[in-house]
């Protein structure tokens, strides 16, 4: 039991930690999405949930490789300290001291398995939402963002202030199918007032349809010193449905239920199914190459099994990466998935029976 404690403890200390290193590193690195966000929507609260709802992107990937690093640490100062020579030569076997970090490693292994079918879909999709949520009610913030707008063959330009809250000198050129004719609209100013859009010096020129095809183009030209219409009114009718939803983001249940149809969502469903399945066992497998590997009983530890085991993870990673790539093909999503674990297993297995013979 103390042997379980003292292992563990050194195990998980350096685990936390380096899953917080990679937590840090995804929100340096999304830092310029998450401050967009918090000018465009001016909510602190809300801020502050959507940068929580990044975190679960990074932990699938993050898990495995901080398993690898802590226990590859922790049996490296084992062996420097001469602790592992120590615990060998009381009787200690390899099972002994491997069984306390395999079964940590088995249970944070289910913890992302449920990161990657729940959490991180959950998250995926909540962060959509408010994103297009809360840059989508102002109209203002919404035409800045063109891509959220439904309007197309249009020319917009507008000195926005105020964090969005107010516009000037707005002008708006659009194509209007219908009739084949361009609508000018302009505003020498534009404001955001609780729920309201009021518009100073406003001006309209749009085209009224005659059956007449030899007629002149009837013009409708209107000027009001002042304007206000419903600002989520308007919002509503200009910004575009919401954006679909990719297989990444699906529950595992979603993703069950799609398998067992046709075509090529079921296909997908499969392969990102067996993807999240081998992103769980990937912390077993790396948990137990970093204690093969950190293992160096000798005098003088050599930095080539570090190396190693750094060139055992490029297949899982490549396979990673490459899977998306591969899924129309079930057969080799399957093998590309968990080829690169039984290769770990294998290179580890072979690397501890090595050293229970001496050869080190």
């Amino acid at each position: 039991m103390i042997l379980w404690r003292y292992l563990l403890q050194g195990y998980l200390k350096v685990f936390l930690l380096s899953v917080c290193s990679f937590v840090s590193i995804l929100i340096v690195s999304r830092f310029k999405e998450i401050a967009r966000f918090a000018a465009l929507s001016g909510d602190w609260p809300k801020t502050g949930l959507f940068m929580l709802y990044q975190i679960p992107f990074i932990l699938p990937l993050a898990i495995p490789i901080s398993a690898l690093v802590s226990a590859f640490l922790l049996f490296q100062r084992l062996s420097r300290n001469y602790e592992f020579v120590a615990l060998r030569a009381a009787g200690l076997s390899f099972r002994s001291l491997l069984s306390p970090l395999l079964a940590a490693s088995f249970f944070l292994g289910c913890f992302n398995f449920s990161c990657c079918s729940d959490i991180s879909p959950f998250c995926w999709r909540e962060s959509k939402a408010l994103l297009y949520r809360e840059t989508s009610a102002n109209p203002l913030l919404l035409m800045q963002r063109q891509n959220l707008v439904k309007i197309k063959q249009a020319y917009l330009k507008m000195d926005v202030k105020e964090e969005g809250k107010e516009a000037a000198e707005f002008i708006l050129i659009a194509y209007n199918e219908s009739n084949q004719r361009l609508n000018f609209i302009s505003a020498r100013r534009l404001k955001i007032a609780k729920s309201k859009l009021l518009g100073y010096d406003f001006s309209i020129l749009s085209h009224l349809y005659s059956e007449d095809e030899h007629a002149f183009d009837p013009l409708v030209i209107e000027n009001q010193a002042e304007m206000s219409t419903s600002a989520p009114v308007l919002s509503a009718a200009l910004k575009k449905n919401r954006p679909r939803l990719e297989t990444n983001a699906l529950s595992l249940r979603m993703l069950r239920l799609r398998a067992h149809e046709s075509g090529k969502h079921a296909i997908g469903a499969f392969s990102e199914i067996i993807r999240r399945s081998s992103l769980a066992l990937a912390v077993f497998t790396f948990t137990l190459l970093g204690c093969a590997f950190g293992m160096q009983p000798s005098r003088t530890p050599s930095k080539k099994w570090l190396l190693i085991a750094l060139l055992l993870t490029i297949p899982f990673l490549m396979s990673y990466l490459g899977l998306k790539a591969l899924k129309t093909h079930p057969a080799l999503v399957v093998f590309s998935a968990f080829f690169p674990h039984f290769l770990i297993v294998v290179s580890s297995t072979f690397r501890i029976l090595s050293i229970a013979r001496g050869n080190t």
